[in-house]
């Protein structure tokens, strides 16, 4: 499939596909990238437009070490699992924001195989979190999950590929992980990009404050793969697939990353290009079916 199928957004309003804040619809990248569910004959799929108004070789672990954590070692207190639309199982821990994985950095891909940045996470298992799945490995990260954000990700990658997914869905599904992600894991492109930032950032605060609960935003829906444009140890970009409406095609979505502050962040700039692929040869399969 070359092209896009044609769709209609679904319309939204605060509480619901997502919140209206300053006038304008709350967006993972600040009213740059506008991301909405929409629907077609009843199936859900992502569509990113951009608003009007606005326009490798592995190298260690740099992070702080972090406060110990509750591990998957003890389940007794998760949820039952359960499979999801793609057949994935999914935990569900006890923590809504997540539990990190112990961690095994020798279960990492090899740094000299031809296949290094298209193999895929270790010790993967896919975990609830604020209602939609998310992927949490044993060999890349994250390491923790402090409140609302995973921290701890692997400079490699694997983990670029796992903060990523991590990144942008935390900062939709919650003020709380929203107002974290901006604070800490976001790196504006440009002055204006900037006050974005700053405007967005006092809003999600505004909306905790008033104990908001809804999502800001949809997260990006189910991704099935990914796969690398481009990588170094300081920025990757990141393309992530997911299964189109057609059922014969998969929606792609680019993200971009920053290594600050010994941990991947999201880089704040134009949209990028919403793509299609046929077929997912050549992209990297999310362990976990």
């Amino acid at each position: 499939m070359s092209t896009a199928p044609r769709h209609n957004p679904v319309p939204s309003s605060p509480g619901d596909d997502g919140q209206v804040l300053g006038g304008r619809r709350w967006t993972l990248v600040l009213s740059v990238i506008v991301i909405v569910l929409v629907v077609v004959g009843g199936t859900a799929a992502v569509l990113i437009n951009r608003s009007a108004r606005e326009s490798a070789a592995s190298q260690p672990d740099t992070a702080s070490p972090a406060a110990p954590q509750p591990t998957q070692s003890n389940r007794a207190d998760w949820g039952l699992p359960y499979l999801d639309e793609l057949g994935f199982r999914v935990e569900v821990p006890p923590n809504p924001n997540g539990i990190a994985l112990d961690q095994d950095p020798g279960s990492r891909p090899d740094p000299s195989s031809a296949d290094y940045q298209s193999a895929p996470p270790a010790g993967v298992i896919w975990q609830k979190v604020q209602n939609y799945p998310l992927p949490f490995s044993a060999s890349d990260g994250p390491t923790a999950v402090d409140g609302a954000l995973a921290t701890g990700f692997a400079r490699t990658p694997q983990g670029a590929a796992l903060a990523g997914l991590q990144l942008v869905n935390r900062s939709q599904s919650t003020f709380e992980g929203a107002a974290a992600v901006m604070s800490t894991r976001a790196v504006a492109s440009t002055p204006e990009l900037q006050t974005e930032l700053d405007r967005n950032l006092a809003n999600a605060q505004r909306q905790i404050a008033a104990g908001n609960t809804a999502p800001p935003a949809k997260p990006l829906f189910r991704q099935e793969a990914y796969r690398l444009t481009y990588y170094s140890s300081d920025y990757a970009v990141i393309e992530y697939a997911g299964k189109n409406v057609s059922g014969n095609g998969w929606t792609t979505v680019p993200i971009e990353l920053l290594w600050r502050g010994g941990d991947w962040s999201l880089k704040l700039a134009e949209a990028g290009k919403v793509g299609n692929t046929p077929t997912l040869a050549g992209w990297t399969q999310w362990p976990g079916k």
